[in-house]
């Protein structure tokens, strides 16, 4: 995978899921979902998600003729489970799009980050496995809070061609 297209595919989710681009209603197979796209140079970010607590997405990117595809899923625990710990779903979607705010080009991609807990939160991106033939990541991003599992969602990164 080449740096362009980690690039795009950080730029992308910042504009899109953290808010910076018009997230849309759209309808894929039947079922609805959310949308954010962005183009820059003739390079295109695609994203198509349903999710509240919990669901999952693909992001598209192409960068030139490089086509790749990052799917996820997951989410929070359940919100009763939340609320007894004295916070909220957005409490949650918060700290995670200030963690791919500030360290997206870290975060979902290639590499293990785990950057320093911020008061009773932690962030942490783990790459669970990789091979280099295909190529293809499979990695796992988490968020605790009070030491405590609140988020989990798992990724695989790999090229359409």
């Amino acid at each position: 995978m080449s740096k362009k297209t980690n690039i795009l595919l950080t730029k992308g989710l910042k504009k899109g899921f953290v808010g910076k681009t018009v997230i849309q209603n759209a309808k894929r197979g039947g079922f609805n979902l959310k949308s954010s796209h962005f183009e820059n140079n003739g390079n295109i970010y695609h994203d198509e998600w349903f999710a509240d607590r919990a669901g999952g997405g693909q992001e598209i990117v192409k960068v030139g003729k490089t086509t790749y595809t990052r799917v996820y899923a997951g989410g929070t625990i359940p919100l009763e489970k939340l609320k007894a710990l004295g916070i909220s779903l957005d409490n949650v979607m918060t700290f995670l799009k200030k963690q791919i705010t500030e360290n997206g080009e870290k975060t979902r991609l290639h590499t293990d980050f785990e950057p320093e807990p911020e008061g009773d939160w932690q962030y942490s991106y783990s790459v669970l496995d990789k091979d280099k033939e295909i190529p293809l990541t499979f990695g796992k991003e988490v968020i605790k809070y009070k030491d405590q599992l609140v988020f989990v969602h798992d990724f695989i990164i790999s090229p359409i061609d």
